[in-house]
């Protein structure tokens, strides 16, 4: 919903977004999910948090739209977007002896073997991610452990996330509030679009890359960023993260400039400025 929003608002349209939450897209770092509203907001988007449709009647003046609140809207179009329901119910997964779970989604090992040993299932039909890039390299392992290749390694448990709106948004790994409920102590790093020469060359002023690492040994543990190529952007951090690499590669590294791929470099050390003024 978010994507389509802002593609029809950079088209010109005035878009009203209404939430049942009170926060955007919340499995996204929650400073990240506010940024991304503000510069939604600045492109014409209005949002109405903690609502939801009571009532869509299409009058001659157009549709008209009957909030929880009873605030009334009248718009040209409406689109619902409330998430994606997997299409197992249309496979006849019982005549190959297949129980589904929760959702309707199929259950599986991990090597993605059903309850059925012959069996394989990947991608959205088993549920979370389901991402096309996660889909995909599910479905590749998942060929291959049916033909009983060894693989060098398990699926990965870090995972890129993109989100297309705009501006974009990228993350990898842990967020400030999953480190909270985890008690798991970290430190900070954050270097903006704007203080960089490429962010101004492109004039990109409200984004930014956000490095997230463990205090003590500064293992990285989770990257976030917002701006153009955002969704690029996190798949350094992701590569870090699967080596197990700190801060200090990043703080030592020298990378081309004019390039995004710099920022890493200013937001390792303002990570490590942090913890050292806060032992």
């Amino acid at each position: 919903g978010s994507e389509y929003a802002s593609t029809f608002a950079a088209l010109g349209t005035q878009v009203h977004l209404i939430d049942g939450r009170n926060v955007l897209l919340p499995f996204l770092d929650s400073e990240i999910s506010r940024s991304l509203v503000e510069a939604m907001e600045h492109n014409g988007i209005v949002f109405h948090w903690n609502e939801r449709v009571a009532a869509c009647v299409a009058e001659p003046a157009g549709i008209v739209l009957t909030l929880s609140s009873g605030v009334s809207l009248t718009v040209e179009a409406v689109m619902v977007a409330a998430g994606r329901q997997s299409n197992t119910d249309t496979l006849n997964l019982a005549a190959a002896g297949i129980p589904v779970g929760a959702r309707g989604l199929i259950v599986v090992d991990d090597h993605f073997r059903t309850s059925v040993p012959h069996v394989y299932a990947a991608g959205d039909v088993i549920g979370f991610p389901a991402l096309a890039s996660t889909s995909m390299e599910q479905g590749r392992r998942a060929i291959r452990y049916a033909f009983g290749y060894k693989l060098r390694s398990e699926f990965p448990d870090v995972l890129p996330t993109g989100v297309y709106t705009i501006p974009e948004a990228g993350m990898v790994g842990e967020t400030e509030q999953s480190l909270q409920q985890k008690g798991v102590p970290y430190v900070v790093g954050r270097r903006s679009y704007d203080a960089s020469p490429r962010g101004r060359i492109i004039g990109d002023t409200h984004g930014f890359l956000k490095l997230i690492f463990r205090r003590g040994d500064m293992r990285l543990l989770g990257v976030h960023a917002l701006g153009e190529q955002a969704t690029e952007l996190v798949h350094i951090g992701l590569v870090a993260m699967l080596s197990g690499s700190t801060s200090e590669i990043f703080a030592e590294a020298c990378f081309n400039t004019p390039t995004f791929g710099e920022l890493y470099k200013f937001a390792a050390i303002d990570a490590e400025r942090a913890a050292s003024e806060d032992s």
